[in-house]
């Protein structure tokens, strides 16, 4: 790749290098637009691979899943309580992956015969992971056997002293696990370090997923279904997607098949919550990765973060379409109530660190902030400052001891799970998990200098003492007259795009800008026209208020051409769809 000058964030645009030929057989063999051939062919898709990656299949994708540790294990134990009518019980986290997979065992066992009893803790009252208190309060209701979902990993002294109190415990998880695990009945996670990894991209809910296949093949060769209907997993797929793409896992291997399999289940509107909460998200088209990563998760996760910790699950395992309206519409409300929440808490982390200076990973902690937003205050002070962030609220307890519970968000190539990890197993944390670019913590107030220095020095080892490097690669060139609906209808086929295969970013050059206004509450966004001599495209700069960015674009009317980098959206609006350029960054073309 080759560098070009600085932008006007200060970022280094990297030129994906020329796909030529590779892009030439790719258009050849499909006929997709050259501008999307040049992305898939600088990512590794070749002529003789096209087929496949445009049809991604569950049935080729999927391996045995018994080549994960436990599984068997899992599947004679969940079969032995199906046969015998057991109660189950199923403690899941409280973000959506958590709830959706717990809504994919329920999906199963409950038309199996089983009784199943959920439970998602309080984030408030309970904190993250399974707690004592909970498990023996399943075992109480007569729940024999628990399965903790996307959760559990980690939690050695609930989990030993639950099955001490006489109850089995199966941990179905994907979170990092380190050397030592829970005494549970068994433990299937794709990151167990004596896995080979092959699964090690899956959501919970994927995982979950692959749990119940193993089941319903042992329950069908051991001839249960000769009386007994089987239910039919496919329709659980649509609980694996909207898992898949909110919990930012890598849109790698079998997740892409989860998610175009789960989306066209999606679209059948059979799972009356997901069908109420599209509603009363105002989703009024077919659903795509963005409605379930920016309109339907959020609402989902505001339960967790804000309100009733089990409204989620609740939601997508109801059959009652009047019970599902209104549970919709109170989500709906709390994730109003919550952004209004999360961007003061945003802000006051903002301001707390401007003045200190960088540090390798930002740290900004205050008494009572909103434990369900610090996450999403992280993402955005990451953001912000271009370096891992944490933020943590505080609390104080009766002791008087003051204790910080943390979200934090990484940037590449700084693993922040294993950092987390390392930190608890240096005795710094209270308790601490996650994956590489996300993860949680629980910290002694007294140990966070000793706790910011040990950070500090891990995330200096991956990407050295200058920092981060801000860097956006550009997969292609694309002339404004080629931004149009064909090659957004293209870009749906070579989906989903996410994490580990983002949307493709295109640079605009010599572009000029016209017909430049604000929009929005306080006039915090940009709406304008681009044209490059090819054609035009509307284009649209989110949350400029205030920025060099913007403030780079107000200038350029002045009809100066401007290199322009960003990604492409379908905007859809009174039953018309258009093309909108999403600006990222800007560059001057001036000689």
């Amino acid at each position: 790749m080759t560098a070009a000058p600085r932008s006007v964030t200060n970022a280094i645009w990297r030129m994906m290098p020329a796909a030529g030929a590779a892009a030439d057989g790719l258009v050849e063999a499909t006929g997709m637009p050259l501008a999307l051939a040049m992305v898939l062919a600088g990512r590794g898709v070749t002529k003789q691979t096209v087929s496949a990656w445009l049809d991604p299949k569950i049935s080729t994708l999927m391996q045995d899943p018994s080549i994960l540790t436990d599984m068997d294990r899992t599947a004679e134990r969940l079969a032995q309580a199906v046969r015998g009518g057991e109660k189950i019980g199923i403690f899941g986290d409280y973000d959506v992956d958590g709830a959706c997979s717990a809504a994919v065992l329920h999906d199963v066992l409950t038309p199996l015969g089983c009784d199943v009893s959920i439970h998602i803790p309080d984030r408030f009252n309970e904190g993250y992971g399974p707690n004592l208190p909970a498990l023996l309060k399943l075992k109480e209701s007569g729940c024999s056997l628990i399965v903790t979902v996307d959760c559990g990993i980690t939690a050695h002294g609930p989990i030993e002293a639950a099955v001490e109190a006489g109850v089995e415990v199966i941990i179905i998880d994907h979170h990092i696990a380190g050397p030592d695990l829970p005494k549970a009945l068994a433990v299937v996670n794709p990151n167990r370090l004596e896995d080979d990894g092959s699964y090690r991209y899956l959501a919970a809910a994927g995982v979950c997923f692959l749990v119940m296949v193993a089941l319903l093949r042992l329950l069908r060769n051991t001839g249960h279904f000769a009386e007994t209907p089987e239910p039919n997993l496919m329709k659980s797929l649509d609980l694996v997607a909207l898992a898949t793409v909110c919990d930012v896992v890598p849109m790698e291997e079998l997740n892409r098949a989860y998610i175009r399999v789960g989306l066209d289940v999606m679209a059948r509107r059979q799972r009356e919550g997901l069908a109420a909460l599209a509603d009363v998200s105002r989703l009024t088209s077919v659903p795509d990765v963005q409605a379930l990563g920016f309109m339907l998760g959020p609402r989902i996760n505001a339960g967790g973060r804000i309100g009733n910790s089990n409204l989620g699950v609740s939601l997508l395992t109801t059959r009652d379409p009047v019970e599902a309206a209104r549970m919709a519409a109170e989500l709906d409300a709390l994730n109003t109530r919550r952004k209004s929440i999360e961007q003061d808490v945003t802000q006051a982390a903002i301001a707390q660190l401007e003045g200190r200076g960088k540090s390798a990973v930002m740290m900004a902690a205050d008494d009572g902030w909103n434990q369900g937003v610090i996450g999403i205050s992280a993402g955005r002070v990451k953001d912000h400052f271009g370096h891992p962030a944490a933020v943590i609220s505080v609390s104080t307890t009766a002791e008087g001891t003051r204790i910080g519970k943390a979200s934090a968000r990484s940037i590449a190539p700084f693993r922040l799970g294993a950092a987390v990890i390392a930190a608890q197993q240096h005795g710094l944390l209270i308790a601490g998990g996650g994956h590489d670019m996300a993860a949680g913590f629980t910290i002694d107030m007294d140990k966070l200098p000793e706790f910011q220095d040990f950070m500090n020095q891990r995330a200096i080892a991956d990407f050295g003492t200058d920092g981060p490097a801000v860097e956006r690669q550009v997969d292609a060139p694309l002339s404004a007259g080629a931004a149009d609906i064909a090659l957004l209808n293209w870009m749906d086929k070579a989906g989903p795009f996410g994490s580990g295969f983002p949307e493709p970013r295109f640079m605009l050059s010599n572009a000029r800008i016209s017909g430049l206004r604000t929009m929005g509450a306080e006039s915090a966004h940009m709406a304008m026209r681009i044209s490059d001599g090819s054609g035009q495209v509307d284009a649209v700069l989110f949350r400029s208020k205030g920025t060099a960015l913007g403030a780079a674009l107000m200038e350029a009317q002045d009809g100066r051409p401007v290199h322009l980098l960003g990604r492409l959206n379908r905007n859809r609006y009174q039953g018309r769809e258009k093309v909108q350029f999403m600006i990222e960054d800007m560059q001057d073309a001036s000689p």
